[in-house]
């Protein structure tokens, strides 16, 4: 492993990161948007700060090996990637030994001793695959020169239970930052970060990091930061692209309604205040900011964003069910790939989007990556379509509020 590159030699760059949120087999996503997206931007305004966490570390770390080939062939290795993967380049196929941990993992929950059980799931095969797809020595190489200005994966600590933001390259401001209860480690990124960014607590084992500095176990950097904009704005950068794997579009106007939720639905609201409800946070950061500059500060520059996400809270639930419906519901579907076939029907994928959603961060397949690539594609143009403050950028407010104010020009 490489030394930890000096980022005080790099050349002089305006910082403009691109955060990649966590969300597992809905990675595909962030590439598609980003397919349409980085083309359309101009040379100067490519993204030089890559941040992510969980399967947005995957993607984050990828792309910050192949930045020195170009945005259009950077991403079309990206494409390749989520084209070929399947269940088996993740997670290991159920066996005897899979069901009795399984068993223990339940009477774990149950309250009985002895039962130490590191996960539900093996994700034994995600080492070699991070392994054969990212260069990790590219990434110090093009941080050393100057490509990038740096690159960071983000897990949660085991013992402390703070964020760690791994970086290579890169200058925070501070080491720690108390308020938001993050640290930052200096480091040569390796497939153990990126594993451990995006080991699911419970789903999945913990991971230890082995290298100093920060060796220690550790779990998926979503439990507590899956839209990782704060560090990005903490290594001083002046423009930021967030891609989010949670829409954040408020629901409807009911209050409530009248069917009962079953066990999965209570699961996947717990998914939501997890993973969508603090994205909405992280996102007013950028307009917050903007709004106390515009306020207060003369001369301080704003902070120009690009914000994209499904348009819909059920937009990934709705595919997500709808390809299991079409590819893996029925029994001559089962030798396609009898493990999506039984995680679909445990987790009743074809019901609704709702159950459709929690199976989507498990769903391993290629159709559901093309059709997500898909809809990254449409929601990217989108936003190169639509009208905005400073080129593809906006420092103004977003979504909803964006569209009351347009309304009223």
């Amino acid at each position: 492993m490489g030394r930890v590159p000096d980022s005080s030699a790099q050349p002089d760059r305006e910082s403009i990161a691109l955060v990649l949120a966590g969300g597992g087999a809905r990675g595909a996503y962030e590439i598609g948007v980003l397919s349409e997206l980085l083309p359309a931007l101009p040379e100067d305004e490519q993204p030089n700060l890559l941040v992510g966490t969980s399967v947005g570390a995957l993607n984050a770390t990828f792309l910050a090996s192949a930045l020195q080939k170009g945005p259009q062939e950077a991403l079309a290795g990206g494409r390749a990637i989520w084209d070929g993967l399947s269940w088996s380049d993740v997670l290991a196929s159920p066996s005897l030994v899979d069901l009795e941990r399984l068993l223990r993992g339940f009477l774990g929950f149950a309250g009985l001793p002895g039962m130490d059980v590191p996960g539900l799931l093996d994700p034994s095969p995600l080492e070699d695959t991070v392994k054969e797809r990212i260069d990790f020595e590219q990434i110090e190489q093009n941080v050393a020169c100057g490509e990038l200005v740096g690159a960071a994966v983000v897990a949660t600590s085991a013992l402390s239970g703070r964020s760690v933001v791994f970086h290579c390259g890169g200058e925070p401001k501070y080491k720690r930052d108390d308020k938001r209860g993050i640290d930052y480690v200096a480091t040569s990124l390796t497939d153990e970060h990126v594993r451990a960014s995006s080991a699911i607590p419970t789903a999945f084992p913990a991971v230890e990091v082995t290298h100093d500095p920060g060796s220690g176990w550790y779990f998926d950097g979503g439990t507590r930061l899956n839209t990782p904009i704060k560090p990005a704005l903490w290594f001083g950068a002046k423009r930021v692209i967030a891609i989010g794997l949670n829409s954040i579009a408020p629901g409807g106007d009911r209050i409530a309604g009248p069917k009962r939720p079953d066990t999965l639905d209570g699961a996947a609201q717990i998914v939501q205040a997890l993973l969508a409800d603090p994205l909405v946070e992280d996102v007013q950061t950028l307009t917050t900011f903007n709004d106390e500059v515009g306020r207060r500060t003369r001369g301080r520059r704003r902070l120009p964003y690009i914000f994209v996400a499904p348009p819909q809270r059920d937009t990934i639930g709705e595919i997500g069910r709808r390809c299991f419906e079409e590819h893996y519901d029925g029994l001559l579907d089962v030798r396609r790939s009898p493990q999506l076939a039984l995680l679909g029907r445990i987790l009743g994928g074809d019901a609704d989007p709702v159950h459709g959603e929690l199976l989507s961060y498990l769903f391993f397949a290629p159709e559901f990556a093309g059709a997500l690539l898909e809809q990254g594609r449409r929601d990217g143009e989108q936003w190169v379509k639509e009208r905005h403050d400073e080129g593809l950028w906006d420092v103004g407010p977003l979504g909803r509020d964006r569209g009351i104010r347009e309304a009223g020009e």
